[in-house]
């Protein structure tokens, strides 16, 4: 059966039938189509292939048309493409299951679908691809094929991810202290509440500890600034590799640090602590002339405690830390 098409003209209408159309014509027709576009009949068989098809492929018309290797420019192996499935009614559990989270229905036209993907065996380095497919009916609605376009996206979706990398570093510089590597003051006290958040909501333990290096102005007035910052970068890397994944470590002050112990008591969180301080006090700082000093590190703890607000903890946490200062340094004390 031919599908006819109606023309409007000089106010009369034509019926032409694809019958009359020139092949070669037809042809040209696709090949005017900037996308990359092949069809298919209803057999799943080849019937076009444009030039833009064969520049985004590698594979000439020559080789594709009366074939139903349409996969071989994406896939590996055989498997149906988008046009496939809709000659094969174009249900969304089809499209979904080899699709999944990455089509939708198209908004232009009915039955239609478009989605976006990467096709790692699509040319040398694979790339990403925006692809529409619809179905051809005859003029009794009959589906007689279904045609496929596909866009190359690879530069958009390698800007997008450069944007969203840029994004993701300028948020990290942004909660992070440059010297030490830890998280800054400002990340401190909005994470500090997300804690207690939990720790109300969850009942979970929760502990909090505060640092601060001790006779630290001294060490600066008698090595310089210089090996002041060595000694503020080398704590942040101790406290760093102390933590587990869930913890989390902060610069909030000069020479003032903290750790946020989530599901931690006191036990666990004196044991991360001391271990901390430990490494710090057996550290040895290299001067110029070859000489070496030790500095120390005073800690106070606290645990989470119902009703507990961001001041209540703090304050708690601060008066273990001057216990321990009071006591002589370079200890841990909880309260």
């Amino acid at each position: 059966m031919t599908k006819k098409i109606k023309t409007h003209h000089s106010s009369t209408i034509t019926e032409l039938t694809l019958d009359t159309v020139d092949p070669e014509i037809l042809v040209q027709v696709f090949d005017r189509i900037a996308l990359a576009t092949f069809v298919l009949d209803k057999h799943h068989v080849i019937v076009h292939w444009n030039s833009a098809m064969e520049a985004l492929s590698g594979l000439h018309r020559s080789e594709m048309i009366g074939t139903k290797d349409q996969w071989r420019p994406f896939y590996s192996s055989s498997r149906p493409c988008l046009a496939d499935l809709i000659l094969e009614g174009g249900h969304d559990a089809d499209v979904e299951h080899y699709y999944t989270n990455k089509y939708m229905k198209s908004q232009l036209i009915p039955e239609a679908y478009e989605a976006e993907d990467f096709f790692p065996d699509c040319g040398e380095n694979g790339e990403w691809l925006h692809f529409t497919a619809a179905n051809i009916k005859n003029s009794e609605g009959e589906i007689i094929g279904a045609i496929e376009t596909l866009m190359n996206i690879s530069a958009r979706k390698k800007a997008e991810f450069e944007l969203m990398e840029r994004e993701r570093i300028y948020k990290e510089l942004s909660i992070t202290d440059s010297l030490t590597g830890l998280h800054n003051s400002r990340h401190f006290y909005s994470e500090l509440e997300k804690a207690l958040e939990t720790s109300r909501r969850y009942n979970h333990k929760f502990t909090i500890c505060f640092f601060d290096l001790d006779d630290f102005k001294k060490l600066n007035d008698n090595h310089g600034h210089l090996m002041g910052d060595k000694v503020l970068e080398t704590f942040g890397a101790l406290v760093r590799s102390s933590l587990r994944t869930l913890d989390t470590g902060y610069r909030y002050g000069g020479e003032e640090f903290a750790i946020l112990l989530p599901s931690t008591d006191y036990d666990g969180s004196f044991v991360v602590a001391d271990r901390i301080r430990e490494s710090l006090s057996n550290y040895q700082f290299r001067l110029k002339d070859g000489q070496t000093f030790n500095t120390t590190v005073s800690i106070g703890i606290t645990e989470y405690l119902t009703g507990d607000s961001v001041e209540s903890i703090m304050n708690r946490a601060d008066d273990a830390l001057y216990q321990a200062k009071r006591q002589g340094k370079n200890c841990v004390v909880s309260v």
